[in-house]
């Protein structure tokens, strides 16, 4: 009767340092990609949701008639009524604008969520949008002989480092899209005077 050998097969210790080294080799490389990566999707959720919001403002207004007002504050909790309009905002609310006897009243507000996420309205950091969903310069007095947006205007979502960033634009007759100033051509480019004021 003859004994058969079991074979046992494994990894040798140079097969195992090899594949280490491997795994080392490539993790460092991905890394940095991921991180960049993840800090792009970041602003592209960003100026997502700061689109999402000014459409949303400009709906009601055509929804209801009435002024609807959009803009940009400061706050890490939903803000309030009274919540004062801030150029560089981390939160955003839509008040539809009170009749002479009404109180202002909230629509919707919230906190932008991605951390490390920075948005630059300077003059837009509040717009008015009318009954017809076109954005007015300013609330309209009745005064004014053309009160309605002139050109486009842009906001800048740009990350911490600001190493990347992407442009909302809403245009004077009302239409609200996100750009990458990085784009010369394609459905994702900006028009050159939007990329100036927004960059």
């Amino acid at each position: 009767m003859k004994h058969q050998r079991a074979v046992i097969s494994g990894f040798s210790l140079v097969e195992l340092v090899v594949t280490i080294a491997v795994v080392a080799i490539i993790v460092t490389i991905a890394i940095p990609n991921i991180g960049d990566w993840i800090g792009k999707a970041r602003v592209r959720a960003s100026a997502e949701a700061l689109q999402n919001s000014i459409r949303f403002a400009q709906s009601e207004a055509a929804k209801r008639n009435r002024l609807v007002e959009f803009s940009l504050v400061n706050s890490t909790i939903p803000p309030t009524a009274n919540a004062v309009a801030a150029d560089n905002g981390t939160a955003w609310i839509v008040r539809l604008l009170p009749l002479s006897t009404e109180e202002t009243s909230v629509l919707q507000a919230d906190v932008f969520s991605q951390k490390g996420i920075h948005i630059k309205g300077g003059r837009n950091k509040t717009l008015v949008f009318s009954g017809l969903g076109q954005v007015y310069t300013g609330v309209p007095n009745g005064l004014d002989p053309d009160p309605f947006l002139p050109a486009t205007r842009a906001y800048q979502v740009a990350s911490s480092s600001d190493t990347y960033s992407l442009c909302v634009l809403v245009q004077p007759g009302g239409g609200v899209r996100w750009c990458d100033p990085s784009h010369t051509s394609g459905d994702r480019s900006c028009p050159g005077s939007a990329t100036q004021s927004c960059l």
